[in-house]
């Protein structure tokens, strides 16, 4: 994908725009034209023009302003149209990429290329276009009218304009790689402000050098030294550039010369009065150039950002027949990594029963999350398949694979909603199947406690605690009713007396469909019909607890370490 590729769908749109507003520039200067006749024939003591020139004069102020008019509506609304698509794009190829290139990101570059960047585009095709090509025509225009009335003169205009231009050219060298750097240092310190809020509550406690303040302190820091740094090697040339177009200035010298001429005889008085008025026109424009050439350059940096961003790669979806019910899900000598170093998995194969309460467990780090990661199919194993029933799970359809397997995660993803909307995620469901959920989750309880109950908008009614979070999306994933159901830490956030209910649900659960329970907690895990250990990254051990702690060192090692749960004074 290239830039020409992201704005094709606009391409037609900017073109007529951009023709309206060229037409624009070339009739705003009739009115200039007809008072530089009437001026000139004052002056001269000849007849004033007819009513044709103030007609045209008028005809040109009219055309002007609606030309005008239109090229800006027509690039607000391809602006419009292009945001709407690129913000689009943008949100399905996040939603489309493996997980670990979404979290290798950041949340910095992500709201720096959905935000910054398309707000960029705005400015880029909305406005600058449209300057630059008025910044481009008058001059020229206007520059045409006075060689046609005075060559003499309209050689005296280039000069201020040439001037500003090789100033303002010397101003600009090298401003590629500043112009880089400064999106850069912007994307820091979006990095750095995004770390640093959400490292607060530890920076406050426990502070310390080296920490998110401090790296959002150097990224403000540095980009203070490179800006002052780059301001200080251009402004002097970058002013320069401006006094000597400045339109004051122009006309004056313009007048001057004009007047030396009229004296001398060579030097019409229209010619004069063309000059005083066309001079500024012509090179006034450099004094506003440097805005927009950065806008255009900024548009531009935009729109390679969003190229580079949209060709990350994408999780393909295939289209075949979902399995028949009761399929078993298999991983066949699975491998994955998280870049070229950090194998997570390493040629793990298990084959879940078709229902029943089975733990994965292991020391953190063993590759336990990265489980529930490839099953969601948030990545693709880098080696080896994974099936349910005889199809590959990423040969199906993503509906398909979410309404067989239900999944929990430690981190809980709830919207700013109704509790009710965020069970069902918008469909329509009886109450009764609600409750049942809830009620199966242990959640029932605390949402009935809930200001509005089940129609609390979380988020601005009440704050749910990380307990009660976790239950309520493992209400969410028990309404599908999925064949299976996968928990990665779901019980770790809760106090123990609702873990030991929460356990038996599960177990209730699992006698209707295969629960995959990925705990740290062996205490909890004991009594689960089998159980999978890992060790880094591979799979060394699977069986009951007692054929475990027979058989497999690794897990009697975490189940010697794992500290014996002790009662509580008044318990």
């Amino acid at each position: 994908m290239t830039r020409r590729d992201l704005l094709r769908p606009v391409r037609a749109a900017l073109i007529t725009a951009i023709l309206l507003q060229a037409l624009a520039g070339v009739l705003a200067l009739l009115p200039l034209l007809a008072l530089i006749a009437f001026t000139g024939a004052w002056v001269a003591g000849d007849p004033l023009p007819g009513a044709q020139v103030v007609a045209a004069a008028v005809a040109g102020t009219l055309g002007a302003v609606l030309a005008a008019a239109g090229a800006t509506w027509i690039t607000h609304r391809a602006d419009a149209d292009l945001t709407w698509r690129l913000q689009r794009q943008l949100a399905e190829t996040i939603r489309r990429a493996p997980l670990p290139t979404v979290t290798g990101l950041g949340a910095g570059r992500i709201k720096k290329v959905v935000h910054d960047d398309t707000a960029a585009m705005h400015y880029l095709v909305a406005h600058t276009l449209l300057d630059a090509t008025a910044l481009v025509v008058t001059p020229l225009a206007g520059l045409i009218a006075l060689t046609a009335i005075d060559w003499r003169l309209a050689l005296c205009s280039v000069v201020p304009l040439g001037l500003g231009t090789w100033w303002y050219a010397r101003a600009m060298r090298g401003s590629a790689g500043n112009f880089a750097d400064y999106a850069r240092q912007q994307q820091r310190i979006n990095a750095a402000i995004v770390d640093y809020v959400r490292g607060l509550p530890v920076a406050k406690v426990y502070g310390g050098p080296g920490g998110p303040g401090a790296r959002y302190a150097a990224a403000v820091n540095g980009f203070h030294d490179f800006f002052r740094a780059w301001s200080r090697s251009t402004s002097a040339v970058t002013t320069a550039s401006w006094l000597v177009v400045a339109p004051g200035l122009t006309a004056a010298t313009l007048a001057l010369v004009g007047g030396i001429g009229l004296a001398m005889g060579w030097v019409s008085p229209g010619a004069f009065v063309a000059g005083v008025i066309l001079g500024p026109a012509i090179s006034a424009p450099v004094a506003v150039a440097g805005p927009r050439l950065q806008a255009i350059r900024t548009g531009l940096a935009a729109l390679d950002s969003i190229v580079e961003f949209l060709g990350q790669p994408r999780l393909q979806w295939g289209s075949a027949a979902a399995p028949a019910p009761g399929a078993r899900l298999r991983l066949e000598r699975v491998s994955f990594r998280y870049g070229a170093d950090r194998p997570a998995l390493t040629e793990v194969t298990i084959t879940l029963p078709d229902r029943g309460l089975v733990a994965l467990v292991g020391a953190s780090g063993s590759g336990k999350s990265t489980v529930a990661t490839l099953l969601a199919r948030f990545a693709d194993p880098a080696e080896g398949r994974i099936l349910l029933g005889d199809t590959e799970l990423r040969d199906l359809p993503e509906a398909s694979l979410y309404e067989r397997i239900g999944f929990v995660f430690q981190d809980t993803g709830l919207r700013q909603a109704s509790v009710r909307d965020n069970l069902t995620g918008g469909r329509a469901l009886a109450e009764q199947h609600l409750v049942e959920a809830a009620r199966a989750a242990a959640i029932h309880d605390d949402i009935a406690a809930l200001p509005h109950g089940y129609d609390t908008v979380l988020g601005q009614e009440t704050e749910l605690s990380g307990g009660q979070r976790q239950r309520i999306c493992l209400a969410r994933a028990l309404l599908r009713r999925p064949e299976l159901l996968v928990l990665d830490e779901t019980l770790s956030a809760v106090d123990p007396t609702t873990r030991a209910g929460l356990f038996t649900a599960l177990r209730a659960q699992a006698e209707q469909r295969t629960v995959l329970l990925i705990a740290h907690q062996l205490r909890l895990t004991a009594d689960a019909d089998r159980i999978l250990v890992l060790d880094h990254g591979r799979l060394v051990g699977d069986g009951s607890h007692r054929e475990l702690l027979t058989d497999c060192p690794p897990y009697r090692a975490l189940w010697e370490a794992e500290p014996t749960p002790t009662a509580v004074p008044g318990e």
